[in-house]
C-alpha cells in the first residue's frame, strides 16, 4: 500500500466487486451440479450441459487468476485493481493468519540454512547497483532513489523482494541526492568526486532535470557521473545497455526513459512530460541529428582508471577556461570580450558584445535565433529584425575567429540554432568557484572564495546603459548576488579568525560591488577595523587607545551574528 497509494483511491468499488465475485463463484458449483442432474430429464439437456461446461471452465480460469494474483502479491509485484485483486489480497491475509510466521523458514537462521535441501536452488541475491564493498552512502542513496522511483511509477514487470525493497527504501536520503545535484552546478555533463562525508544540502526546492550514476570509488569518496538534457552521460566502457538502465538514476522527481533506436527516441520525446521526463538514448550518439540529440541524453564511455576529475566537476573548462578560449568579462562596469581576432565593427559593437555575452553564458546549449532577436537584440520592446540578427552574427563570427575546431561561432543550422565553442565568461568561473567552495571546509573554501572575488573588477554592467535586460530576467543577476554575498561573508569570517582585517574589509567591498544594496554586507563592513596598524603596535594597547598620532582607533564589535550568516 505504501508503494502503490493509487490503489487505495477507489476501495468501495473493489470491495463491492470482490464480494459479488465471492458470492457468485461460491454458488456456481452448486448451480452446475444441480442443473446437471436436472438436465437429464429435459428436452434441451444437451444445450444446458454445454453451457454448464462453459461456466465450469470460466470458474476454473477465475481460480487460476486469483492464485496468480496471490503469488504476485507475495513477491511484491504490482497487481491491477479490481475485484480479483481485492480477493487475492484477502486470501493472502487469511493465509498469513492461518500459517503462523514462526513456522515460516527464516532466511537469516543458520539452522534453516544447514538443513536446506540441496536440490532446490537458493534464490540469487539482488545485483547491487555498483560493485562497492563496503557500500558507501552515495551509491546506496542512488540505489534507494532508483528503487523508490520504479515502485512509484508502477511498472508491471517489476519483481522485487518485499523485504529487500523495504530495507532499501529506508536508506533513502533526499538531502544527499540534493547535495549531489548541487555539486553538479550548472554544468551539462561531467564526473563528480563526492566525498564520503560531504556537507548535506537540505532538499527544500525541486531539483532541475538531471540524471546520475555511480562509476566507482576514489581516494576521497565516490565518482558520480551526471548529465542534463543535451549532454553526454559518462559511463564505463564495460557497461552494456542493460547495465546503463540498472545504474542511471533521476536525481529530480521525474521519470527516465531508455530507448535503443531513433524511432523509439522520437516517440519517447513526443510523449514525455517536458518538465520532469528525461530520455536516455542507448545507441551511438553519432547516429542522431544534432537537434534530436539536444533534446535527449546520449552516452560517452570513459576509462575508469583515470577519469579526468578536477575538484568536483570533470569538465576542466567549466572551472578553468582553456588558454585558447575567448573570455567575456561581465563582472565589471563596462563588459568586454578578451582575445578577439579583430575588434567588433564599431557600429555594431554594443550588440556584438551583448550577443557574445549571451552565447557565453549559454555555451552548453544551442540558442535559437528567435530568442536572440526577441530577448537579446531587442530595444524598447521592439524585436530586432532578421537582417539585424544576421549582420550581428556575422560580425561576431568574424571577430571571434577560428581555432583547430573551426569557427568559434558555428554557422547557423537549418532550424536557426546558434552554437559556440571556445568561449567562456567570468560569471561562469565565479559561480563554479563558489559552488566548489560550498562543498569544502572553511580553510580550503577561503582560497577558492578569494579567487572568485578577485574576478570582480567593478559593479557588474554598471556602465551598460542599454541592453542586458535578459541578465536580470533569466536570474543571472539574482544568482550572482546570492553567490557574491555568501562569498564575501565567508572570506570575511575566515579573515577575521586569522586576524587579517584588511582582507576581511576587502572581501565585503567586493561583495558590495556585486550587490550594493545588501544590508548584511553593509552592516558587516561597518564593524571591521579599517587601520592596518590595529593591534600591531607591539605593545598591544591600540584597542584601548583613542585616535592619536600613533594611528590607533578605539572600536568594539561582535562577530557572532555575521558568523551565523556565513554558516547558514
Amino acid at each position: 500500500m505504501a508503494a502503490h497509494p493509487d490503489d487505495l483511491k477507489r476501495p468501495v468499488v473493489a470491495y463491492a466487486q470482490g464480494s459479488a465475485l465471492v458470492a457468485y463463484f461460491a454458488l456456481l458449483p452448486y448451480v452446475v451440479v444441480s442443473k446437471w442432474h436436472q438436465s437429464a430429464h429435459e428436452s434441451d439437456g444437451t444445450l444446458v450441459r454445454t453451457l454448464l461446461v462453459v461456466l465450469s471452465v470460466f470458474w476454473i480460469g477465475f481460480l487460476l487468476q486469483v492464485a496468480l494474483n496471490v503469488l504476485r502479491l507475495r513477491r511484491g509485484a504490482r497487481v491491477r485493481g479490481g475485484g480479483s485483486a481485492w480477493l487475492a489480497g484477502l486470501l493472502l491475509a487469511l493465509i498469513t493468519l492461518v500459517i503462523p510466521a514462526t513456522h515460516a523458514p527464516s532466511r537469516h537462521s543458520n539452522s534453516e540454512v544447514a538443513h536446506h535441501d540441496a536440490s532446490v536452488p537458493a534464490p540469487a541475491p539482488p545485483r547491487p547497483m555498483v560493485p562497492f564493498s563496503p557500500m558507501t552512502s552515495v551509491p546506496l542513496a542512488l540505489m534507494a532513489k532508483r528503487r523508490g522511483d520504479l515502485l512509484r511509477h508502477g511498472d508491471d514487470e517489476l519483481d522485487f523482494d518485499v523485504d529487500e525493497s523495504i530495507a532499501l527504501l529506508r536508506a533513502r536520503d533526499p538531502d544527499l541526492i540534493a547535495t549531489v545535484a548541487r555539486l553538479a552546478g550548472e554544468a551539462r555533463e561531467g564526473v563528480l568526486d563526492v566525498p564520503d562525508h560531504v556537507p548535506r544540502t537540505p532538499a527544500s526546492a525541486p531539483l532541475p532535470a538531471i540524471v546520475a550514476c555511480a562509476l566507482g570509488t576514489s581516494e576521497s569518496g565516490t565518482l558520480v557521473a551526471f548529465a542534463r538534457e543535451g549532454g553526454r552521460l559518462p559511463v564505463l566502457a564495460s557497461w552494456s545497455a542493460q547495465d546503463v538502465e540498472d545504474h542511471v538514476v533521476a536525481l529530480h522527481e521525474g521519470r527516465v526513459s531508455f530507448v535503443r533506436d531513433e524511432a523509439a527516441l522520437l516517440r519517447a520525446l513526443a510523449t514525455r512530460a517536458l518538465r520532469h521526463g528525461v530520455v536516455v538514448y542507448l545507441g551511438a550518439a553519432g547516429e542522431l541529428d544534432e537537434e534530436i540529440a539536444a533534446c535527449a541524453i546520449t552516452l560517452a564511455t570513459i576509462n575508469p582508471s583515470s577519469p579526468r576529475v578536477r575538484g568536483n566537476v570533470e569538465a576542466p573548462e567549466f572551472a578553468t577556461p582553456s588558454p585558447n578560449d575567448l573570455y567575456v568579462e561581465l563582472l565589471r562596469a563596462d563588459p568586454q570580450v578578451l582575445g578577439l581576432t579583430e575588434p567588433f565593427t564599431a557600429t555594431l559593437r554594443r550588440r556584438c558584445v551583448e550577443m557574445t555575452a549571451y552565447l557565453a553564458l549559454h555555451r552548453r546549449e544551442p540558442v535559437t535565433g528567435e530568442r536572440l532577436r526577441t530577448r537579446v537584440l531587442n530595444h524598447a520592446g521592439v524585436d530586432a529584425s532578421p537582417r539585424t540578427l544576421a549582420n550581428t552574427a556575422s560580425a561576431v563570427r568574424r571577430s571571434l575567429g577560428v581555432d583547430a575546431r573551426g569557427a568559434r561561432l558555428h554557422p547557423v543550422t537549418a532550424s536557426g540554432l546558434y552554437v559556440t565553442h571556445g568561449l567562456s565568461s567570468d560569471v561562469e568561473r565565479f559561480s563554479a568557484l563558489v559552488a566548489r567552495a560550498r562543498s569544502l571546509g572553511e580553510t580550503d573554501a577561503a582560497d577558492l572564495v578569494h579567487q572568485a572575488l578577485l574576478l570582480v573588477k567593478g559593479e557588474p554592467l554598471a556602465s551598460a546603459l542599454r541592453g542586458f535586460e535578459w541578465f536580470l530576467a533569466e536570474g543571472h543577476g539574482a544568482r550572482l548576488a546570492r553567490d557574491g554575498e555568501w562569498a564575501a561573508l565567508s572570506l570575511h569570517h575566515a579573515s577575521l579568525q586569522r586576524g587579517n582585517f584588511e582582507l576581511a574589509f576587502w572581501a565585503l567591498q567586493q561583495g558590495l560591488l556585486i550587490d550594493p544594496y545588501s544590508d548584511v554586507l553593509a552592516d558587516a563592513l561597518s564593524s571591521v577595523p579599517r587601520l592596518r596598524e590595529f593591534g600591531g603596535d607591539g605593545a598591544g594597547r591600540a584597542e584601548h587607545e583613542a585616535v592619536g598620532p600613533r594611528g590607533a582607533v578605539a572600536v568594539s564589535w561582535s562577530f557572532t551574528r555575521f558568523s551565523q550568516q556565513v554558516t547558514k
